[in-house]
């Protein structure tokens, strides 16, 4: 099967921030790691785990809905470790390089469907999805599911 192209564009007309258009829509990005918790824009970084959660989530109810499967709530937590952040800041005496050591998401699903069915889907939908695998092969991933007792 032939590959399916998917693009945006990136410009930046200052050091804080850069516009990403892609299709219709746009947004602004911050800077690739902040360390103020009171900055103005969400960091590139937080986009990329915004952009894994949601996949995720999305994922799981596009799936479920193809399953005739319902899902009443379904809430991800992403985090991720940086590795050797300082460098970023140009920190003296700082080695290393600034990525991303592992990501940990924690999938909440509440459902009236029984966990066989929901745990059967899981095992299913995060191999169908493209910024899964990309964090998988890039690293450490690690995707619980967590079922409401």
């Amino acid at each position: 099967m032939k590959a399916t192209t998917v693009g945006v564009r990136v410009t930046a007309a200052d050091t804080d921030r850069a516009r990403v258009s892609a299709r219709r829509h746009q947004f602004l990005v911050g800077r690739p790691i902040d360390f103020d918790a009171e900055s103005a824009t969400v960091m590139a970084l937080e986009y990329a785990l915004g952009a894994l959660g949601a996949e995720l989530v999305s994922g799981l109810r596009q799936f479920a809905g193809r399953r005739r499967l319902t899902l009443d709530n379904v809430e991800a937590l992403v985090r991720a470790e940086i590795e050797d952040s300082l460098v970023y800041l140009e920190v003296i005496g700082e080695s290393g390089q600034p990525r991303i050591g592992r990501v940990e998401i924690k999938l909440f699903v509440a459902s009236p469907e029984p966990e066989q069915h929901v745990r059967q889907l899981f095992d299913v939908v995060p191999n169908k999805l493209p910024l899964v695998h990309l964090f998988r092969e890039a690293g450490r991933l690690d995707i619980q599911l967590i079922l409401p007792a």
